[in-house]
């Protein structure tokens, strides 16, 4: 259901994420909306242009919530896997640089 929501709103579809990637998504959405409906002419080029605003929307929007869903169900591939903790800035202690 998320995903049909992602290719019709897709801000909406990742409101419930935290909201944090919904703002640029309404932007691209925002600008394929404006762009189909204030087009002086319905050309190729102004069809064209809406369509890439739109499908950058949603690529956006997909990615998000295929990143939302690999960190819930703490898949390999989630982000939360593979950040590092701010307290260790060296992945082991042998190699930590000497102090010269």
């Amino acid at each position: 259901m998320r995903y049909l929501l992602a290719v019709a709103v897709p801000p909406a579809s990742v409101c419930r994420l935290g909201c944090h990637t919904a703002p640029p998504i309404a932007i691209f959405w925002l600008a394929a909306l404006t762009t189909l409906f204030l087009a002086p002419s319905w050309n190729v080029v102004w069809l064209s242009l809406a369509a890439f605003f739109w499908v950058a929307a949603t690529t956006w929007a997909v990615l998000t919530l295929r990143s939302a869903e690999a960190d819930t169900r703490n898949a390999p591939e989630s982000n939360r896997r593979r950040s590092v903790r701010p307290d260790r800035q060296y992945p082991g202690e042998e190699e930590i640089p000497l102090k010269d």
